[in-house]
């Protein structure tokens, strides 16, 4: 991917009911997706920021990481592709790393922050 493709946004079209629906169902199987560093699913972390669907067959998602520099995109990579694809949701799958606006831990749902307290952290 392109430096200038990650600075840039991808912009949500305009979505059908039908393809609402796909979409949600492409964030709950996001759910499937873990952060290896905090063992947290990347829904509930806050780091999945827009989904939609294209010819309701192709899911984009826009999410970004804890870090610009974290080494591990390839593996939330696969398990997206897993998640979603793996699991019939959505023929294709492109995942559009975003930097804007930064993550923050004002951004992960009161679930996760749930999970991370079971995991001994203070949120």
């Amino acid at each position: 991917m392109s430096d200038n493709a990650q600075e840039q946004q991808p912009q949500r079209p305009e979505q059908s009911e039908a393809d609402l629906a796909k979409a949600a169902d492409v964030e709950e199987y996001l759910r499937d997706v873990i952060d290896p560093e905090l063992g947290i699913n990347v829904v509930d972390l806050g780091l999945v920021y827009d989904i939609w669907m294209e010819n309701e067959t192709h899911a984009h998602v826009n999410m970004t990481l804890t870090s610009p520099a974290c080494p591990l995109t390839d593996v939330l990579e696969d398990q997206a592709q897993q998640a979603v694809v793996g699991n019939g949701v959505a023929e294709s799958l492109t995942l559009n790393w975003v930097w804007m606006p930064p993550w923050g831990p004002h951004m992960i749902t009161e679930e996760g922050r749930e999970q991370l307290r079971a995991l001994g952290f203070s949120v």
